[in-house]
């Protein structure tokens, strides 16, 4: 599927709701979202850098993650465009009662092999990063820093039920400054 998004406002949005937000929610499908001025431009899209932004987890997510990353890897191989993988991993915010940062480089190793290890058992070699942020602020500005012309990124949350209040895929898709594939 292949969708333009476009604001109507944070008002209509939160009364109406959002078409792209209805079809990332409903359709099982990949869907390519993208603002309209890019569909209104030149047929045969030239994508030269595609960063491939994973969630990571257990059970289904580890599914998600690895076939996300072999259809990143296999549609930047078929635009001959550079790949890029990140993981973001949000941080606990500091309080009282818990103090993470003493285990924060651990985390980031722990994710960092992880990927390297997933990557290297599909046979795929770009290069990574592992990104300390909140999701979609640090997909967008990672898309940015590697001058990415498409997102791909998994559903994750996105077509569970009562979703759309705890999925990242809206959110990111809103803030991208490229197109977004959602697999």
């Amino acid at each position: 599927v292949m969708l333009a998004t476009h604001g109507r406002g944070p008002i209509r949005r939160l009364l109406l709701g959002s078409v792209a937000a209805k079809v990332l929610h409903d359709v099982s499908a990949a869907v390519w979202t993208g603002t309209g001025s890019v569909l209104a431009g030149q047929p045969g899209i030239p994508y030269t850098s595609v960063l491939c932004a994973l969630a990571w987890g257990a059970g289904d997510e580890a599914e998600e993650t690895e076939a996300v990353l072999k259809a990143a890897a296999a549609f930047a191989a078929g635009y001959k465009a550079r790949l890029t993988v990140a993981h973001v991993i949000e941080m606990p915010p500091p309080n009282v009662a818990v103090d993470f940062s003493p285990y924060r480089k651990e985390l980031i190793d722990s994710a960092s092999f992880q990927l390297r290890e997933l990557m290297g058992k599909l046979g795929i070699d770009a290069p990574h990063a592992v990104i300390e942020g909140e999701i979609p602020e640090a997909i967008a500005d990672e898309a940015a820093r590697t001058h990415a012309s498409l997102i791909v990124t998994g559903r994750g949350l996105a077509q569970a039920k009562f979703s759309a209040m705890w999925s990242r895929l809206f959110p990111i898709v809103r803030l991208a400054p490229c197109p977004v594939l959602s697999i």
